[in-house]
């Protein structure tokens, strides 16, 4: 059965669309370039309110024009299988393995496969839920092509705060088994400081995500040495932001692509909430019983610049926080 996602799910997936192709034209020198797509998904996706087919982050990946020469694909066992089937399938010529299992726990021997392409331009997309990397994961990857390359493994990640602080709500040993879970995620128990002060009243739910996103990209900086982090939002109909997607890169080139990209997302995204309002209040019609003699017009709002909805910012030290102390 396919699963179903929002239209923020399709403005992620085209950001990657329309990065893959340029990150492989900028290292078109390179005779290898390595994807490592560490929760891969299962190949039938499909629009929540439409049922329109949503090509997933594999097929994007594999029909891009120019693409890269070798590609793993991580995903649990359950939906493992079926992925290499479709993708065997529909793309024959394509050099690619579906790994089945946790990705933390392959990457070691993932990696290993790997190590005679350290050298290459490696791109790692990790598009988790809400705390199923680790970081240890993220730091090998990291270190993948070795101490004296000049330029890391891109990162591109998935923080959702807001989901985090939903599995920190729920009542009993389930919480503590979560918080440990983001424990493991940030490598670091620092994260209590940004959940403390949440839920004693010192900061807002947006200080909170955007403190939570921060510390990411601070120690993606700081601790594993990116010179470049940029995020983007990622937002409900509602306006609230359900995640934000982190790049991280050494390379100035990568930032500058990535950047515009982010652009062009923030631009795309009003539409999208707009036509999903509409789309929604369709369906509680439907459900209700309780259509207007009228079709639900789209809404009509003035046209605004990417370059005005999103523009880069910069990281900052957490611990200057006055509610900050070290947890480690």
């Amino acid at each position: 059965m396919a699963r179903k996602w929002s239209y923020w799910t399709k403005n992620k997936l085209q950001i990657l669309e329309d990065y893959v192709p340029a990150f492989n034209r900028a290292s078109e020198r390179s005779k290898e370039r390595i994807y490592l797509d560490l929760m891969a998904g299962q190949p039938e996706n499909e629009e929540r309110f439409t049922g329109a087919k949503i090509a997933g982050s594999p097929r994007r990946v594999l029909s891009s024009q120019p693409g890269f020469t070798r590609h793993l694909f991580f995903e649990l066992p359950r939906n493992a299988e079926r992925l290499q089937t479709v993708l065997t399938a529909d793309f024959p010529g394509k050099l690619f393995e579906v790994i089945a299992g946790d990705s933390n726990v392959e990457i070691d021997a993932a990696l290993a496969s790997l190590s005679p392409f350290r050298w290459a331009p490696t791109f790692a997309f990790i598009d988790q839920q809400a705390a199923e990397v680790w970081w240890e994961t993220l730091a090998k990857i990291s270190r993948f092509k070795g101490p004296q390359a000049k330029t890391k493994p891109e990162l591109w990640l998935l923080m959702s705060p807001t989901m985090v602080a939903k599995g920190v709500s729920i009542r009993g040993t389930n919480s503590s088994e979560f918080r440990e879970r983001v424990t493991r995620l940030y490598g670091t128990r620092n994260w209590l400081n940004c959940q403390d002060a949440r839920e004693g009243g010192t900061i807002t739910a947006d200080r909170y995500r955007d403190e939570m996103t921060n510390l990411m990209r601070f120690r993606l900086e700081k601790d594993l040495g990116y010179e470049f982090t940029q995020r983007i939002p990622m937002k409900m109909e509602n306006g609230t932001t359900i995640y934000d997607m982190i790049f991280a890169s050494d390379h100035y080139v990568g930032e500058k692509i990535m950047s515009h990209l982010y652009k062009n997302a923030a631009e795309r995204e009003p539409a999208m909430q707009r036509e999903a309002r509409r789309l929604a209040k369709i369906q509680r019609e439907e459900k209700t019983g309780t259509e207007g003699l009228f079709p639900i017009p789209a809404e009509s709002e003035p046209d605004v610049s990417g370059a005005i909805l999103w523009q880069p910012q910069p990281c900052w030290n957490p611990t200057q926080a006055t509610w900050w102390t070290d947890r480690d």
